[in-house]
């Protein structure tokens, strides 16, 4: 009886063990604290949050919600010297992926006296959304953004997935007769990859700058070398505004996406009939109640100025970024959408009663409109031959979450039915997109980040050009970025890509 109680007792013990080692191997949701109560609450103590833990799988619609706002909070709370974690824990690179440094921006022409210990302040000369709008405010002053990514991101670029996929680009536009489709899917942002991008507008502009986050930054003069020329540059007081993210999830390696905005910026959409906003308020940043016009058109572009058809007529379309029922009288969230978008007006309403503490109150200002993501560990191939932008159950569809996903501030007039961040940032793109002759077909993972997509095109172009595509592709495309001979050319084919967004904004706007 005895030697039998024995035998059971180790048997429970090594049951018991194995239990343990299995549950070691991948976190559970329940490990850590993780509630939206909870979250604001270590928020209000010490202004202090700690990183998501990215390598918890998130697998429902209450953690992808839980998630996005720590990930937000960490990102914008200060550390010891007052300055914001996206600014110290990620790189502020330009819109090919480069980092953002010293040296570069001296030879450049900015002013010493701008550079303080050793340190750049924030870099504002990007003006273009994603369809190469321009947004303003009522005074016509432009919003500008600010890119920032972390090595997960930028590390990437140099593996060797990137490096076949220039390679191949590079032949492909040196032969057309190759085969114009390219599929590399080895190589994935790693667990904790993130990248985010932020609207800004001068202080002076926001309806209330006791609401917003501002900070001092160097901002360049709009002119014809508004992206390479900072002679042209002066120090403005900059309020955030707008805030997207895309950060590598365990078993998500299409990304979650999120994106919050300042809650005073414009109204609602109040109906899918008529004039869809009624307000006549001026209490907004980028909506004038009393400006001429009809509000529709306030996020329709106008593909001759490349802005909205009617200025500070801004409104969001989706709220919560949500699908709604367009053949109804009002303002009906489908069925499958209610229950999230109830979860994201209750977080909302949370932060806002919550965040009281006076170091942290600010965000409380701020709201997050929504996310998407794809099927938890989905199979990769799925995610590259499937379409990402479509609900997943309808056709090749693979997305939950916020379908109709647009920040007004870097959106505008993306804000249509059925399109959100995987309408263009998908892992399956087209790299020289508005040239017939030049369109290939990329399917990676990799091409999820137009950064990668930007650096790749120029990379490729370059190589190309100098008929040094079997090369080293790194070392040679290296020495032609550095080399001073080759300088106008790069800045010409870098124009000439930026150009190709808008031109593939505006075909997909036809659609």
């Amino acid at each position: 009886m005895k030697l039998k109680l024995k035998k059971l007792m180790l048997l429970s013990i090594t049951a018991a063990t194995l239990l343990g080692l299995t549950s070691c191997k991948k976190e559970t949701y329940s490990t850590t604290k993780t509630s939206l109560a909870s979250i604001f609450e270590d928020y209000n103590k010490n202004n202090e949050i700690k990183n998501t833990a990215d390598t918890i799988v998130l697998n429902n619609d209450q953690m992808f919600v839980d998630w996005s706002w720590q990930k937000f909070l960490w990102l914008t709370s200060n550390t010891e010297n007052n300055v914001p974690v996206f600014m110290k824990e990620l790189k502020q690179v330009n819109d090919f992926g480069e980092e953002i440094k010293i040296d570069f921006l001296k030879k450049k022409g900015l002013p010493s006296s701008y550079i303080k210990d050793g340190k750049l302040p924030l870099i504002l000369d990007l003006y273009q959304q994603a369809d190469g709008t321009k947004l303003s405010s009522k005074s016509d002053s432009l919003v500008r953004y600010s890119i920032h990514a972390n090595d997960g991101i930028l590390e990437m670029f140099n593996s060797a997935d990137a490096s076949s996929i220039i390679s191949q680009a590079a032949e492909i536009l040196k032969n057309d007769s190759l085969k114009r489709s390219i599929r590399e899917s080895k190589d994935q942002y790693p667990v904790g990859a993130t990248e985010i991008k932020i609207a800004w507008i001068k202080t002076s502009e926001v309806v209330d700058s006791t609401k917003t986050f501002n900070i001092t930054a160097v901002v360049n003069k709009p002119d014809k070398n508004l992206s390479e020329n900072y002679n042209n540059v002066e120090l403005q007081r900059m309020s955030m505004i707008g805030f997207h993210i895309f950060t590598v999830t365990a078993e998500h390696p299409e990304g979650v996406w999120s994106t919050f905005d300042q809650r005073d910026l414009a109204p609602d959409r109040t109906s899918f009939h008529g004039d869809p906003v009624n307000s006549k308020s001026d209490k907004y940043t980028l909506f004038d109640g009393n400006a001429v016009g009809n509000t529709e058109d306030g996020i329709i572009q106008d593909k001759t100025t490349l802005t909205p058809k009617v200025k500070n007529k801004v409104f969001q379309s989706n709220p919560e970024g949500v699908r709604y029922n367009q053949t109804s009288q009002g303002m009906d969230v489908i069925k499958e959408d209610k229950e999230f978008a109830t979860m994201i007006k209750s977080s909302n309403e949370l932060a806002k009663k919550a965040l009281t503490n006076d170091k942290v109150k600010i965000w409380a200002n701020y709201k997050f409109v929504g996310s998407i993501w794809s099927k938890t560990n989905a199979p990769i191939n799925e995610l590259l031959d499937g379409d990402l932008s479509k609900p997943y159950g309808t056709g090749n569809g693979q997305s939950f979450g916020s379908l109709n996903l647009a920040n007004i501030t870097m959106e505008t007039t993306f804000q249509k039915e059925g399109m959100n961040c995987f309408t263009c940032h998908s892992m399956n793109n087209n790299l020289y997109r508005t040239n017939g002759s030049k369109k290939i077909n990329v399917k990676s993972p990799l091409i999820s980040s137009h950064l990668f997509e930007k650096y790749a095109e120029l990379k490729a172009e370059l190589l190309a050009s100098q008929g040094a595509a079997k090369t080293d592709i790194n070392k040679k495309s290296n020495t032609n970025i550095k080399s001073s001979n080759n300088i106008d050319e790069i800045n010409m084919l870098k124009n000439s890509i930026r150009e190709s967004s808008r031109e593939e904004a505006r075909e997909l706007l036809k659609k």
